[in-house]
């Protein structure tokens, strides 16, 4: 497992989910923060470049990570790689 993410930074992430991509998920940040934890230990999320990178490249790597979860193996399917991974994760 990775080491945690700050917590506060974790969680503008969520809201900042919840302000972008309205009724993409109903449950006030949940199914997010799942969604995180996942992909950051399967292959690692860089969250200060996450919370503040332009709204396209947040969209685009959120709605990618949810899209590409598999949450019964924690996984991130499909060859799926945000841009905002860690550096030494993309390849």
């Amino acid at each position: 497992m990775r080491e945690l993410p700050n917590l506060k930074l974790f969680n503008a992430i969520a809201w900042r989910c919840d302000v972008e991509l309205p009724g993409f998920y109903n449950d006030a940040g949940t199914s997010w923060r799942c969604d995180l934890m996942t992909a950051h230990d399967d292959i690692g999320l860089d969250f200060k470049k996450l919370l503040y990178c332009e709204s396209a490249d947040f969209v685009h790597d959120m709605r990618g990570i949810a899209n590409n979860i598999d949450r019964y193996k924690l996984k991130v399917m499909n060859d799926f790689v945000p841009r905002c991974a860690l550096p030494e994760e993309v390849k």
